[in-house]
């Protein structure tokens, strides 16, 4: 870790224990502000990791989210971040947002928890299919935002530059949805959403399905994204399941991490998911069937390892998909 603080400890270390390298005594952990879920994440892998392998030091690292993650990687900043699955994909390949950088620096880790694109619209709008986005007010996400990021790869599939974009967080604009200045909001997030739990309160909602042919020509352009749905009663007036696609919000590791030390620290991970249940639910759900969930960017040798070893469903197809 370059961070300064760290390097000073590095330097204390060393005067003891002058075998150790800087890559194997410190990983950073780079999350979001300390209010949100993947700082939870961060810290509770942080802590098994500490308990776990020797020789490492861990931390979660509150950051500005993921998106600043991935630019902190890059710059050497951080060993390790939370990210979606897409991000990961276009920082290994140095393509979309990423293009320009360099490109395999950025390996795909473990997956945490699904997110879902929610396509939010109000009974008796003007939207009832992904192609009535075209020449609408659509409500995008915030700048910044990995979900703007989303909702940008899904209007321009839908529509190009042929709709009105009102790029603002989930909770104002489901207001403007209630009032009637946006015609939908788009969301990729992790269900149910509060402030759609909100809305359904207030109004009739709908959620408008990705119907299989659009979702194939989306996922032909970007490998991370697959398949999923959000259960009918999730919200009260969805009452059938509702097709849609999804990113995984995982873990991304720096391919200069030993691979050793990455197949040690993921064993530990996977060996104490259910501790881990106990710092956030989402660990509970995590298992060999969900660890490779979206990624589309090879993984990390060590991870590869390990999850060889358990015998990850899919493993081998997934490397030959992925090139890893």
């Amino acid at each position: 870790m370059k961070l300064d603080f760290k390097t000073a400890m590095f330097a204390m270390a060393t005067l003891a224990t002058p075998t150790l390298t800087q890559a194997a005594d410190f990983l950073s952990i780079g999350s979001c502000p300390v209010t949100c879920t993947a700082y939870t994440w961060s810290a509770g892998i942080a802590d098994v990791i500490n308990k776990n392998v020797e020789g490492v030091q861990a931390t979660a690292e509150e950051t500005k989210g993921y998106v600043a993650n991935i630019a902190l990687m890059q710059g050497g900043e951080l060993e390790a971040s939370m990210a979606t699955s897409l991000s990961a994909y276009e920082a290994w390949a140095g393509t979309g947002n990423y293009e320009g950088t360099e490109p395999g620096k950025i390996m795909a880790w473990m997956s945490i928890a699904p997110v879902a694109m929610h396509i939010i619209a109000l009974e008796g709008g003007p939207v009832n299919s992904v192609a009535d986005l075209k020449g609408k007010r659509v409500g995008m996400g915030q700048p910044g935002g990995v979900s703007m990021l989303d909702a940008n790869v899904l209007m321009a599939k839908i529509a190009g530059e042929d709709f009105e974009p009102f790029r603002v967080r989930l909770g104002d604009m489901v207001d403007m949805l209630s009032d009637g200045n946006i015609d939908a909001a788009l969301w990729n997030g992790s269900f149910p959403l509060a402030p759609v739990i909100k809305l359904n309160a207030q109004r009739d909602l709908k959620l408008i399905p990705v119907e299989d042919d659009f979702f194939d020509a989306l996922r032909a352009d970007y490998p991370p994204y697959f398949r999923l749905s959000i259960p009918g009663g999730t919200y009260e007036d969805v009452t059938a399941d509702t097709p849609t696609f999804g990113l995984a919000n995982g873990l991304v590791i720096s391919a200069d991490v030993p691979e050793e030390r990455v197949y040690q620290m993921t064993k530990a991970v996977f060996e104490n998911l259910e501790a881990l249940a106990g710092v956030h639910p989402a660990f509970g759900k995590m298992s060999a069937d969900t660890i490779l969930n979206g990624f589309g960017s090879p993984l990390h040798p060590g991870a590869l390892r390990y999850y060889r070893e358990i015998n990850v469903p899919g493993i081998e197809e997934f490397v030959a998909r992925t090139g890893g």
